[in-house]
């Protein structure tokens, strides 16, 4: 099926699978910072990964993203995005820090940001599994840092892409203090979709 020829029941029911995962990575990050953190309603679309640079200031771009291949009855791979400016803000949240205080993206802040994008990434594909009863597990994450272009490219030649639709889950993660831009992308193996859509009993 073609992503982008989806019925607005179908949207509907990816829209509702990713508020459930939204209220799931919330609860991940909360325990991962240790302090609560609110989501907003996140906005879902579909279209093809060339345009997913223009949600980011193009192509040339610098973000940070951390990347899992998806294994099981779902196959593709899950993309987390976010510019510089809103990783420094969550590395704060994560190391209960005042907003601003980290300047850089060293060796230290890598890793932690790995490690909570692998939680969300992990908590978004817990609950999808658990509302559709497949069995979905991401792979090892890594980070990188660079133009969002050359990073979808890295991400698509190592996948083996034969499509080019993409679903993009656009999230603001919010603190007492501080609130974060993010999304996550999902790029869906041939057939994965059909399978997702099949088991919401909407194909």
């Amino acid at each position: 099926m073609d992503p982008q020829r989806l019925s607005e029941l179908q949207l509907d029911a990816l829209g509702e699978v990713g508020n459930i995962g939204a209220g799931h990575a919330a609860t991940a990050l909360s325990q991962l910072s240790g302090s609560a953190v609110q989501i907003g309603v996140p906005d879902i679309r579909l279209m093809p990964v060339t345009e997913v640079p223009g949600f980011f200031g193009g192509p040339e771009n610098l973000v940070g993203a951390v990347y899992s291949r998806l294994l099981g009855d779902l196959s593709g791979g899950l993309l987390f995005i976010a510019p510089r400016l809103d990783l420094l803000a969550l590395a704060d949240v994560l190391r209960s820090r005042a907003p601003g205080t980290s300047k850089s993206l060293g060796a230290e802040e890598e890793g932690m940001l790995t490690h909570a994008a692998s939680v969300l990434q992990a908590a978004y594909a817990a609950a999808i599994a658990r509302f559709t009863e497949l069995s979905i597990l991401p792979a090892p994450a890594h980070f990188a840092f660079d133009m969002l272009g050359a990073i979808l490219e890295v991400v698509t030649a190592e996948m083996g892409m034969q499509a080019d639709s993409a679903i993009l889950i656009l999230t603001r993660f919010e603190t007492e203090v501080v609130s974060v831009d993010a999304a996550l992308l999902f790029l869906p193996d041939p057939d994965s979709l059909d399978v997702l859509l099949g088991r919401l009993g909407i194909v």
